[in-house]
Formats: structure tokens, C-alpha cells, sequence
């Protein structure tokens, strides 16, 4: 016996902010969750396998566009046709308050119920999967000690939208620890919430498939849903299927200190042609973080040459038709100049250097540097103080560690001056 279980579709997801991103392939990135999904039907033909499970938010929005509705019922249907039924619970996105519509669900789904956890028997198998709908976007409640005994002589699958184990990346809902998920009995529970797949016990298994497709920057790698053979009431494999139709990747290229802007192109070329080669004709959305002591720096410290070379790193992903997007570029680089040496100078500059690093390790200093200089002249500079090519924001003055951050960065543009006036 197979079977898919599959959680965090998110279809349709919106993929916010997309329009800010000048030269983004938008359409491919709003299509890329419904053809993540695709794929999931497609494994579950190819594979033959005898249900699918989805634990929950297949939807992202709670189905306000109805044609989220009508595309997951017609690729579902496509499992109707064969006799593979679907078990679907809703999630916190997609939780029975925030649905705004009713699915035209085929007959081969079975929703379960947002009251209680339920059993359902296959039709032809002894398997009782057990599992319950969210009634609202927050549950914050434990619901596993709702969830039914196991079934006697059958294969029990828990299907459960939660936080287990505690994991800090994710909202806290329908907490469970592995141990009671263990002590229940069940032979695997499908868990969906965390969008990474992760293998949390064996023997019971209890499992996150993770998301189908990432969805923005933080969500990186490989996604898809599990593939799992079951013989004689035991787990015998449980396999991770990629289904994702693009992939986003960060990468952080390291220069060294005789780089240059051509090396610094020439590094960026090889990364992409490595990611490119590693997500398999899927579309790579990369963001690049240049960082290092490097003869470059300088060039970066003048707006109008950071713009250019900004400009020639994006012409780079042309190289490989329309296999890469550059999302995001970033450059935390620094003068090739030796600081520390610089720094017991005695002279004007060494005695600056000393101050900004004496300001940068007193609290006290930092609040006053922030509420007699920085507060001020961001209330004058006001909607003049253009964003900067990486989208970072002005954010809050009241932060020390931004503080210390911009501290680090003004020590190195006045190195880099220094560089520039020092060559001949």
C-alpha cells in the first residue's frame, strides 16, 4: 500500500510585494503554487497509490478567489476518476471561519468535521485515518487527546495541523509534544504547519511534509509532499517527492581582497550556473550577498558605481535565458585596508576610528547619538531618504544593534575614501 500525504499548499498564495521587484516573473510565481499541486496529483497517478492526505491550509486565503476553489476541485477530480479519495483537513488559513465560500468538492474528498477529531475508514483497506478541521484561524489548544483510539486490526493515520515539539519558527497552534503523539498509537501521523519537511519519530512516524513550494526567500530549498509504502501494517519507506516548479535560493559569495569588479561579476556567474545546474530546469530565484575585504568596496561606497555594478550583476541572469531571477542583491563588503593597524594610528583618523568604536560599545553614547543627531536629521531628511537597492528600510533609531550596524558602516566608507585617495 502507497500513499501521499502532502500539507501547506497555500494555493494561490499571494507572493506579496512582487510588483516592487522590477523585471520579477511575476505570472510564473502567482502560477507556481497550482502547479506545485499539479504535481502532487501527477505523483499520486504515477505512483498508483491508494489515497491522498492533505494536512491542512491547502488554501491560502480561505478561498475568497473562487478560482482557488475550482482549480484545487478539477485537480482532485482528476484522483476521482480513478477511485483515489482524498482526506482533507483545514488549517489555520484556511480554517472553516475564515472559508468565505463553499468548495464544489468532488465526491472521492471527505472534509473533515471542525467540531470534534473523527475516524474515517477507507473503502477498500483496513485504515482508519483520524483527524479534525480547524474551526478557527487560532487554535491554541492542545486537540490530541480529542483524537479517537486506534482502531483495532487497521493502519491508523493521525492527520494533524499543529506545532509540535514546539518548534519557535511557527505560530504555537494546536500544540502537541512528540511523546503524547507517540503514546496515542497511531502508525504515522500526516502533520502539516511547518513548512519544512522534517522526520520527527520513527516507528510511529510522525511527519511534516512540508510546504509544496516555497513561497519567498525564507523558504529555501527543496519542497514537496512524502511518499509512503506501507507492508503488512508497518512503515517501510518514507520517501520525500520534490513537487515545487521553482526554488529560491541565498548564497553568499566571499571576495577576496585584490577583487575587483570584474572578479566580483566572474564569482557571481559561477554561483548562478551552479544553482542553475542544482534546480533542474526549475526557475531559481537567488538573492546574492557579497561579503569580504576587497579592492571592490570602494567602487561599492560611490552610489552611482554600486548602481552600475548592481545593474551588471542583474544582466547576468540573462546568461541563462529564463532560468534565474535575481530577487535581491546585498553587499556587506569592507575596505581591504588593515582597520586594526589603523585604529592605534596617532593621528586624526586613528583618533575617529577610537571614538567610533568607543561610542558603538557604551549604551549610554548610542542613545545619545541617536536621540541629538540621527533623530533630528531623519526628521529633516524626511520622504527624501531614498530606499536602497537591497530594500532595506530606515527602521526604528531606538535599535543598538542598527545603531552599531550603521557605526561599522560609516568607520568603513571613510576607509574607503582613505583607500581612494590613497591611489595613485
Amino acid at each position: 500500500m502507497k500513499f501521499i500525504h502532502a500539507a501547506d499548499v497555500h494555493l494561490d498564495s499571494p507572493m506579496r510585494g512582487l510588483e516592487e521587484y522590477v523585471g520579477a516573473p511575476v505570472e510564473r510565481l502567482r502560477l507556481a503554487t497550482r502547479r506545485a499541486m499539479d504535481h502532487v496529483v501527477e505523483l499520486c497517478l504515477t505512483e498508483h497509490v491508494e489515497f491522498l492526505l492533505i494536512a491542512g491550509d491547502l488554501f491560502d486565503t480561505a478561498c475568497r478567489d473562487f478560482n482557488s476553489a475550482l482549480s484545487a476541485a478539477a485537480q482532485l477530480q482528476r484522483l476521482n476518476r480513478v477511485g483515489i479519495p482524498v482526506y482533507l483537513i483545514l488549517g489555520n488559513h484556511d480554517s472553516r471561519d475564515e472559508m468565505a465560500r463553499q468548495v464544489p468538492w468532488p465526491e472521492n474528498v471527505t472534509l473533515f468535521d471542525h467540531k470534534r477529531p473523527h475516524t474515517v475508514m477507507h473503502p477498500r483497506l483496513p485504515v482508519a485515518i483520524h483527524g479534525m478541521s480547524y474551526p478557527k484561524r487560532e487554535v491554541l489548544e492542545n486537540l490530541v487527546p480529542d483524537y479517537p483510539t486506534p482502531s483495532v486490526d487497521c493502519f491508523n493515520i493521525g492527520v494533524l495541523h499543529t506545532n509540535a515539539g514546539g518548534n519557535p519558527n511557527h505560530d504555537s497552534y494546536a500544540p502537541a509534544s512528540i511523546n503524547e503523539l507517540v503514546t496515542k498509537g497511531y502508525d504515522y501521523w500526516a502533520l502539516g504547519h511547518v513548512h519544512d519537511y522534517q522526520i520527527l519519530h520513527e516507528r510511529p512516524y510522525i511527519a511534516y511534509s512540508g510546504t509544496t513550494q516555497g513561497r519567498h526567500a525564507k523558504e529555501l530549498g527543496a519542497k514537496g509532499c512524502l511518499l509512503v509504502t506501507v507492508e503488512d501494517r508497518e512503515v517501510t519507506a518514507v520517501e520525500f517527492r520534490e513537487t515545487d516548479v521553482m526554488r529560491w535560493y541565498r548564497e553568499t559569495i566571499m571576495l577576496q581582497p585584490d577583487d575587483d569588479e570584474a572578479a566580483l561579476l566572474d564569482r557571481a556567474r559561477q554561483t548562478l550556473r551552479q544553482i542553475t545546474q542544482a534546480a533542474d530546469g526549475r526557475l531559481a530565484a537567488v538573492r546574492l550577498q557579497f561579503e569580504g575585504r576587497c579592492h571592490v568596496h570602494q567602487q561599492l561606497s560611490r552610489d552611482a558605481t554600486r548602481q552600475q555594478i548592481v545593474a551588471n550583476l542583474r544582466g547576468l541572469a540573462g546568461d541563462f535565458g529564463d532560468d534565474v531571477w535575481i530577487e535581491k542583491i546585498k553587499f556587506r563588503t569592507q575596505s581591504p585596508l588593515n582597520l586594526d593597524a589603523m585604529r592605534l594610528r596617532q593621528d586624526l583618523v586613528g583618533d575617529l576610528l577610537r571614538d567610533i568604536t568607543a561610542i558603538a560599545e557604551d549604551p549610554a553614547r548610542l542613545a545619545a547619538l541617536s536621540e541629538e543627531l540621527l533623530k533630528p536629521l531623519m526628521a529633516r531628511a524626511g520622504a527624501d531618504l531614498a530606499p536602497r537597492e537591497d530594500n532595506s528600510e530606515i527602521v526604528m533609531l531606538d535599535d543598538p544593534q542598527r545603531l552599531v550596524a550603521w557605526l561599522r558602516e560609516a568607520e568603513e566608507l571613510l576607509l574607503s575614501h582613505l583607500a581612494e585617495e590613497s591611489t595613485p
